[in-house]
């Protein structure tokens, strides 16, 4: 790797974080890095987060949140994490093996994790692919048989409630199809992993989910991976300017 390369964020990405509780001996992994972008297709190599990686280790802490627009790489870096941690790309534990796609992943198969420990499982949640997951769960019986019946938040709530535990989780805009009061609820279980000893890498677009206590916040954007405050983050800003002024926000957006 060329070191003398152009950096995608103004000095060294930091994980720092104010999780009294979750400590370096809660994580699993510290760091995600690329050393080559040899092997990856085009759109791949193009894609923010990945020529930020490439740049910079992604460093990591108990809770780390990437977040940033569409078409940023968020969720091509989620799957590939999850591959590169021996995870199906559909999602579910390193148990789940109802597809084959993890075995085409070129950036998963690129990926080097740093580990502080190994976990004793991990579980991969895509949000809008849920419905694969869901019918694989279904069809092993037990406490998902019901899976098929419910709506795809209530299918995703059933998961979480019971599949989150003290492991690694990593999650892609768990927040797919779930209310303002089931996201606030998936904040309460995500706490609680990291409280457990867990620790959780997710991507979201949720403002109620980055706002989980102490969490490590990284924003993707044509200027790669920079570390932001909860305030700072593009998506919370908006909200908070629409909800400050709704109808006017509105009128404006509407105007010739």
């Amino acid at each position: 790797m060329d070191n003398s390369a152009t950096r995608w964020c103004d000095g060294p990405i930091t994980a720092s974080s104010n999780l009294g509780s979750a400590t370096l001996s809660h994580m699993f992994i510290t760091r995600v890095r690329l050393d080559s972008l040899d092997g990856l297709p085009a759109w791949v190599q193009a894609l923010p987060a990945v020529r930020s990686l490439y740049h910079e280790p992604l460093p990591l802490s108990a809770v780390t949140i990437v977040t940033g627009d569409n078409g940023a790489g968020k969720s091509t870096l989620m799957e590939a994490l999850a591959v590169a941690m021996r995870v199906n790309v559909e999602g579910g534990s390193r148990h789940a093996r109802f597809s084959l796609a993890h075995e085409k992943h070129e950036l998963g198969r690129a990926l080097v994790v740093t580990r502080e420990r190994n976990p004793k499982d991990v579980f991969f949640v895509r949000g809008e692919t849920f419905l694969h997951l869901g019918l694989y769960y279904a069809s092993l019986g037990g406490p998902f048989a019901e899976l098929p019946d419910l709506s795809h938040g209530q299918g995703l709530m059933e998961v979480y409630r019971e599949r989150l535990d003290d492991g690694l989780v990593l999650l892609d805009e768990p927040e797919d199809g779930l209310s303002v009061f089931r996201q606030l609820e998936l904040l309460g279980l995500l706490w609680h992993v990291v409280r457990r000893g867990g620790q959780v890498v997710m991507a979201t677009h949720s403002p109620v989910l980055m706002s989980i206590p102490g969490a490590t916040l990284l924003e993707v954007g044509a200027h790669g991976v920079v570390p932001v405050d909860f305030d700072e983050v593009e998506a919370v800003r908006a909200w908070q300017e629409f909800i400050a002024d709704p109808r006017g926000t509105t009128r404006y957006l509407l105007a010739d």
